[in-house]
């Protein structure tokens, strides 16, 4: 079993909060109860994009 560290655990929970906000950065900080300038910072750190529309 990997223990993944708590950057990679960071790094998916905070891609799916995106994911189920629909990328509203707002809406996810607001849930994520952190400031909007942290998930931004946090959004680039970990090189999360948001997906491209079909």
């Amino acid at each position: 079993m990997k223990i993944k560290t708590l950057k990679e655990r960071e790094k998916e929970h905070l891609k799916e909060v995106l994911e189920k906000t629909g990328w509203d950065v707002e809406k996810a900080a607001r849930l994520l109860q952190i400031p909007l300038s942290r998930v931004r910072r946090k959004i680039s750190e970990h090189g999360l994009k948001k997906p491209d529309l079909l």
